[in-house]
Protein backbone atom coordinates (compact mmCIF):
# COMPACT_ATOMS: atom_id res chain seq x y z
CA UNK A 1 0.00 0.00 0.00
CA UNK A 2 1.01 3.48 -0.65
CA UNK A 3 2.06 6.29 1.87
CA UNK A 4 1.34 8.79 -0.20
CA UNK A 5 -0.64 9.38 -3.59
CA UNK A 6 -0.03 13.03 -4.46
CA UNK A 7 3.53 15.27 -4.45
CA UNK A 8 3.51 17.93 -2.06
CA UNK A 9 -0.81 17.63 -2.15
CA UNK A 10 -1.19 18.99 -5.87
CA UNK A 11 0.55 17.26 -8.37
CA UNK A 12 0.35 13.52 -9.23
CA UNK A 13 3.03 11.16 -8.23
CA UNK A 14 3.95 10.44 -11.60
CA UNK A 15 4.33 14.64 -12.91
CA UNK A 16 6.11 15.15 -9.00
CA UNK A 17 8.11 11.89 -9.59
CA UNK A 18 9.55 13.65 -13.04
CA UNK A 19 10.63 16.84 -11.29
CA UNK A 20 12.31 15.47 -8.21
CA UNK A 21 14.56 13.86 -10.43
CA UNK A 22 15.31 16.67 -12.72
CA UNK A 23 15.78 18.43 -9.02
CA UNK A 24 18.26 15.95 -8.01
CA UNK A 25 20.13 16.37 -11.49
CA UNK A 26 19.85 20.15 -10.81
CA UNK A 27 21.97 19.36 -7.64
CA UNK A 28 24.38 16.99 -9.44
CA UNK A 29 25.26 19.31 -11.96
CA UNK A 30 26.15 21.60 -8.90
CA UNK A 31 28.16 19.76 -7.35
CA UNK A 32 29.91 18.40 -10.47
CA UNK A 33 30.34 22.06 -11.35
CA UNK A 34 32.54 22.81 -8.08
CA UNK A 35 34.33 19.28 -8.34
CA UNK A 36 35.66 20.33 -11.81
CA UNK A 37 36.78 23.75 -10.78
CA UNK A 38 38.90 21.95 -7.91
CA UNK A 39 39.93 19.77 -10.05
CA UNK A 40 41.13 21.76 -12.27
CA UNK A 41 42.62 23.88 -9.46
CA UNK A 42 44.51 21.68 -6.93
CA UNK A 43 46.43 24.03 -5.61
CA UNK A 44 43.75 26.72 -4.56
CA UNK A 45 42.29 23.49 -2.97
CA UNK A 46 45.00 22.72 -1.01
CA UNK A 47 45.46 26.09 -0.06
CA UNK A 48 41.53 26.53 1.14
CA UNK A 49 42.02 23.46 2.94
CA UNK A 50 44.95 24.38 5.04
CA UNK A 51 43.44 27.76 6.11
CA UNK A 52 40.55 25.70 7.46
CA UNK A 53 42.26 23.46 9.14
CA UNK A 54 44.25 25.91 10.50
CA UNK A 55 41.52 27.74 11.72
CA UNK A 56 38.99 25.02 12.72
CA UNK A 57 38.83 22.30 15.00
CA UNK A 58 37.58 19.96 12.69
CA UNK A 59 37.09 16.96 14.94
CA UNK A 60 35.68 13.81 13.11
CA UNK A 61 36.75 15.06 9.47
CA UNK A 62 40.33 16.05 10.19
CA UNK A 63 41.57 12.79 8.69
CA UNK A 64 39.60 12.81 5.45
CA UNK A 65 40.44 16.27 4.88
CA UNK A 66 44.01 15.95 5.32
CA UNK A 67 43.69 13.09 2.76
CA UNK A 68 41.70 15.56 0.46
CA UNK A 69 44.33 17.98 1.56
CA UNK A 70 46.78 15.44 0.15
CA UNK A 71 45.70 14.37 -3.26
CA UNK A 72 42.55 16.93 -3.98
CA UNK A 73 42.89 15.61 -7.66
CA UNK A 74 41.78 12.10 -6.78
CA UNK A 75 39.24 12.67 -4.47
CA UNK A 76 37.82 15.11 -6.52
CA UNK A 77 38.20 12.51 -9.67
CA UNK A 78 35.93 10.12 -7.38
CA UNK A 79 33.47 12.84 -7.03
CA UNK A 80 33.21 13.54 -10.52
CA UNK A 81 32.73 9.61 -11.78
CA UNK A 82 29.82 9.07 -8.91
CA UNK A 83 28.33 12.62 -10.00
CA UNK A 84 28.11 11.48 -13.58
CA UNK A 85 26.66 7.81 -12.51
CA UNK A 86 24.35 9.56 -10.56
CA UNK A 87 22.76 12.13 -12.92
CA UNK A 88 22.63 8.72 -15.87
CA UNK A 89 20.55 7.29 -12.74
CA UNK A 90 18.09 10.17 -12.19
CA UNK A 91 17.49 10.17 -16.36
CA UNK A 92 16.46 6.95 -16.10
CA UNK A 93 14.01 7.83 -13.52
CA UNK A 94 12.65 10.37 -15.67
CA UNK A 95 12.71 7.98 -18.32
CA UNK A 96 11.45 4.90 -16.40
CA UNK A 97 8.48 7.61 -14.59
CA UNK A 98 7.31 8.85 -18.14
CA UNK A 99 6.74 5.56 -20.01
CA UNK A 100 5.56 3.92 -15.84
CA UNK A 101 8.20 1.06 -16.13
CA UNK A 102 9.34 0.37 -12.37
CA UNK A 103 12.60 -1.11 -13.46
CA UNK A 104 13.84 1.74 -14.59
CA UNK A 105 12.92 4.03 -11.70
CA UNK A 106 14.35 1.67 -9.02
CA UNK A 107 18.46 2.34 -9.16
CA UNK A 108 17.25 6.33 -8.45
CA UNK A 109 15.06 4.76 -5.14
CA UNK A 110 17.83 2.92 -4.05
CA UNK A 111 21.24 5.45 -4.52
CA UNK A 112 18.61 8.23 -3.53
CA UNK A 113 18.42 6.60 -0.31
CA UNK A 114 22.01 6.02 0.38
CA UNK A 115 23.02 9.64 -0.61
CA UNK A 116 20.42 11.16 1.80
CA UNK A 117 21.52 8.76 4.75
CA UNK A 118 25.01 10.45 3.57
CA UNK A 119 23.96 14.01 3.78
CA UNK A 120 22.52 13.33 7.37
CA UNK A 121 25.72 11.99 8.43
CA UNK A 122 27.16 14.95 6.43
CA UNK A 123 24.71 17.47 8.28
CA UNK A 124 25.06 15.99 11.49
CA UNK A 125 28.90 16.24 11.45
CA UNK A 126 28.84 19.44 10.31
CA UNK A 127 26.32 20.34 13.58
CA UNK A 128 29.04 18.58 15.66
CA UNK A 129 31.96 20.51 13.81
CA UNK A 130 30.03 23.76 14.65
CA UNK A 131 29.41 23.37 18.07
CA UNK A 132 32.82 22.82 18.46
CA UNK A 133 33.82 25.97 17.25
CA UNK A 134 31.65 28.79 18.24
CA UNK A 135 29.55 29.88 21.48
CA UNK A 136 26.99 31.81 19.68
CA UNK A 137 23.92 29.59 21.13
CA UNK A 138 21.53 30.78 18.09
CA UNK A 139 23.74 30.47 15.48
CA UNK A 140 23.26 26.61 16.42
CA UNK A 141 20.18 26.37 16.92
CA UNK A 142 19.56 28.33 13.96
CA UNK A 143 21.55 25.69 11.68
CA UNK A 144 20.43 22.43 13.34
CA UNK A 145 16.79 23.80 12.55
CA UNK A 146 17.50 24.80 8.98
CA UNK A 147 19.40 21.05 8.25
CA UNK A 148 16.69 19.27 10.12
CA UNK A 149 13.81 21.09 7.65
CA UNK A 150 16.43 20.23 4.78
CA UNK A 151 16.61 16.85 5.24
CA UNK A 152 12.92 15.98 6.11
CA UNK A 153 12.27 18.01 2.88
CA UNK A 154 14.39 15.41 0.85
CA UNK A 155 13.49 12.55 2.71
CA UNK A 156 9.77 13.58 1.97
CA UNK A 157 10.83 13.90 -1.93
CA UNK A 158 12.39 10.59 -1.51
CA UNK A 159 9.36 8.98 -0.56
CA UNK A 160 6.88 10.40 -3.03
CA UNK A 161 9.32 8.87 -5.85
CA UNK A 162 9.29 5.60 -3.79
CA UNK A 163 5.66 5.21 -3.53
CA UNK A 164 5.28 5.85 -7.72
CA UNK A 165 5.83 2.04 -8.59
CA UNK A 166 3.92 1.01 -5.97
CA UNK A 167 0.94 3.48 -7.54
CA UNK A 168 1.95 1.68 -10.35
CA UNK A 169 1.24 -1.74 -9.41
CA UNK A 170 -1.37 -1.00 -7.65
CA UNK A 171 -3.26 0.12 -10.47
CA UNK A 172 -1.92 -2.38 -12.55
CA UNK A 173 -3.67 -4.96 -10.23
CA UNK A 174 -6.86 -3.29 -9.88
CA UNK A 175 -7.03 -2.66 -14.08
CA UNK A 176 -6.61 -6.87 -13.85
CA UNK A 177 -9.06 -7.24 -11.44
CA UNK A 178 -11.56 -5.75 -13.04
CA UNK A 179 -10.77 -7.16 -16.71
CA UNK A 180 -10.98 -10.57 -14.98
CA UNK A 181 -14.21 -9.21 -13.36
CA UNK A 182 -15.29 -8.13 -16.75
CA UNK A 183 -14.42 -11.77 -19.05
CA UNK A 184 -16.17 -13.24 -15.84
CA UNK A 185 -19.41 -11.47 -16.28
CA UNK A 186 -19.33 -11.73 -20.01
CA UNK A 187 -19.10 -15.77 -20.37
CA UNK A 188 -21.43 -15.93 -17.48
CA UNK A 189 -24.29 -14.22 -20.19
CA UNK A 190 -22.61 -16.23 -23.20
CA UNK A 191 -23.16 -19.66 -21.28
CA UNK A 192 -26.86 -21.44 -22.86
CA UNK A 193 -29.44 -21.49 -19.98
CA UNK A 194 -32.47 -23.59 -19.96
CA UNK A 195 -35.71 -23.33 -18.40
CA UNK A 196 -36.44 -25.36 -15.35
CA UNK A 197 -39.48 -24.55 -13.31
CA UNK A 198 -39.58 -20.34 -12.89
CA UNK A 199 -36.17 -19.88 -12.79
CA UNK A 200 -32.94 -19.54 -15.26
CA UNK A 201 -29.67 -21.57 -14.56
CA UNK A 202 -26.53 -22.05 -16.31
CA UNK A 203 -26.58 -25.14 -18.23
CA UNK A 204 -24.42 -28.11 -16.93
CA UNK A 205 -24.14 -31.49 -16.98
CA UNK A 206 -26.42 -31.44 -13.60
CA UNK A 207 -29.10 -29.48 -14.50
CA UNK A 208 -29.48 -31.41 -17.69
CA UNK A 209 -30.20 -34.88 -15.26
CA UNK A 210 -32.39 -32.45 -13.51
CA UNK A 211 -34.61 -31.44 -16.84
CA UNK A 212 -34.83 -34.89 -17.60
CA UNK A 213 -36.23 -35.87 -14.25
CA UNK A 214 -38.46 -33.04 -14.34
CA UNK A 215 -39.74 -33.08 -18.41
CA UNK A 216 -42.70 -34.73 -17.76
CA UNK A 217 -44.48 -32.29 -15.14
CA UNK A 218 -44.44 -29.74 -18.74
CA UNK A 219 -46.13 -32.58 -21.19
Amino acid sequence: MALVYSCCFWFSLRLGGIIIALYSIIQAFIVLTISCFGYSNPKNVEEKITILVNDLNLIFTKEFVNNLRSDPTKTLGFVIVLTCIYIIICMLYVYGAYKCNNILMMPYIVVELVRLIALTVLIITLLLTLKKNTMDIGLLIGASVLGGFILLGMFYLWVCAANLPIVINEKEHDEYVATITKLEELLQEKKPRTLIGFDYVPWSNYNEAIYNQNIHRFK
